[in-house]
C-alpha cells in the first residue's frame, strides 16, 4: 500500500462520523419523510436551502440520497427503511443519536468517554444504573423497538420450533417475544426492569411482561420453558455473569437457548458496537461465536448451529439438547 493510498484509508475512517452525524441528524429531524423534494422545497423547516444542499451532497457520497436533477430522491430500498412510523430512522436518530452516541464519545459529560472508561473502567454504571431513569428507559426501548422489528422476524425463524412456553430474558418492549409468539403460536413471558415493562407497548395476549432482573433467577416467573432468548444481553451484563446465567438456565431444564449479540470478528461492525457497549457495561467482556458455542457446550447444549442474523453485525448462536 502506497503512503498515499495508506493516508486514504485512515481518514476512511477519520472523517466518517461526518457522514454519520449527517444521517442521524436527518433521522432524528425525520428529514427522508420529506423527500423527494429539493432543499428549497424545504425552507419553511430548514430555512438555509444551501446548508440543505451541502448536508443532502454529504449522504448522496454516502449512497443515502440520489440527487435527480436537483430534486433528492432515494431509492426504494432507502425509502423502505428510512420513512414512516417504526422505521430505522426512528432507531438512528432515536436511540444512536440521543443515547448510544453522547455515551460514547463528549455529549453527556464534555469529556471523551471512551478515554476514561479505558484508564478507569470502574467507572461504568451499566444498563441497570442507566434505566433507573424511567424517561431514558422509555426514549431507550421506543427506539430499540422500532429497530428490532426485522431482526425479531429473522430471528423467530431460526430458532428451534418451541414445543412450549418461551422466556425472553432483558426483551425490552418484546419485539422478538411477539414475533416468536406470532410466528410458533406459544406464550412467551418477557423480563425486565420495571421502568422497561411497565411501558410495553400492548401486542399479543400470548406476550406477557414480568419485572425483574435478568441476572436474578429469584425474580423470574416460576414456569416451565422450552427455551429462551438472549437477545443483545450479552453485550449488556458483565462478563463474569455469562456461565453462571447459562448454567441457571440449563438447571431449569429447558431445551434450547438462542443467544444473539454482536459477535467478535463476525463482521465489520460487530467489535464496533461491542466497543459501543463497553463504554458503559461494567466489566463487558468481547465473546466470539466460538466463545458463545464453548459456553453453551460446557451448559450441556449438545447441538451448535451459528448463523448471521444482521449483516455485518450480529450473530445468533443456538444451543440444543435432547
Amino acid at each position: 500500500m502506497s503512503l498515499s493510498e495508506t493516508a486514504r484509508t485512515i481518514n476512511a475512517t477519520a472523517y466518517s462520523y461526518i457522514s454519520s452525524w449527517a444521517l442521524l441528524t436527518a433521522a432524528e429531524l425525520r428529514l427522508f419523510d420529506r423527500l423527494p423534494a429539493r432543499s428549497d422545497d424545504l425552507v419553511d423547516a430548514f430555512p438555509d436551502a444551501d446548508l440543505v444542499d451541502t448536508l443532502m451532497l454529504t449522504l448522496a457520497d454516502a449512497g443515502l440520497v440520489v440527487d435527480n436533477d436537483g430534486v433528492w430522491t432515494q431509492t426504494d430500498e432507502m425509502t423502505t427503511l428510512l420513512t414512516g412510523d417504526d422505521s430505522y430512522a426512528d432507531y438512528l436518530g432515536g436511540q444512536i443519536m440521543q443515547q448510544m452516541t453522547p455515551r460514547m464519545t463528549l455529549g453527556l459529560t464534555g469529556e471523551n468517554v471512551l478515554s476514561s472508561v479505558l484508564t478507569d473502567p470502574t467507572s461504568r454504571r451499566g444498563y441497570e444504573g442507566w434505566f433507573t431513569d424511567a424517561d431514558e428507559a422509555n426514549a431507550y426501548q421506543s427506539s430499540q423497538y422500532a429497530g428490532s422489528l426485522g431482526p425479531a422476524s429473522a430471528l423467530s425463524k431460526q430458532i428451534p420450533t418451541p414445543t412450549g412456553r418461551v422466556l425472553d430474558l432483558g426483551g425490552g418492549w418484546g419485539a422478538i417475544a411477539q414475533a416468536v409468539a406470532k410466528r410458533h403460536d406459544v406464550d412467551v413471558d418477557v423480563v425486565d426492569f420495571g421502568t422497561v415493562v411497565s411501558s410495553a407497548p400492548a401486542g399479543s395476549d400470548r406476550v406477557s411482561f414480568r419485572e425483574g432482573n435478568a441476572l436474578d433467577e429469584t425474580t423470574w416467573p416460576d414456569e416451565a420453558y422450552d427455551g429462551v432468548v438472549l437477545s443483545y444481553l450479552f453485550s449488556s451484563i458483565p462478563g463474569s455473569e455469562q456461565e453462571p446465567l447459562l448454567a441457571a438456565l440449563a438447571e431449569r431444564g429447558v431445551r434450547w437457548i438462542a443467544v444473539h449479540d454482536f459477535m467478535a470478528g463476525t463482521g465489520r461492525w460487530a467489535s464496533a458496537w461491542s466497543l459501543q457497549h463497553a463504554v458503559f457495561v461494567p466489566e463487558h467482556r468481547s465473546r466470539s461465536e466460538d466463545d458463545v458455542s464453548s459456553m453453551l457446550q460446557s451448559a450441556g447444549f449438545g447441538t451448535i448451529s451459528a448463523s448471521p442474523l444482521i449483516d455485518e453485525m450480529t450473530t445468533l448462536v443456538v444451543g440444543t439438547r435432547h
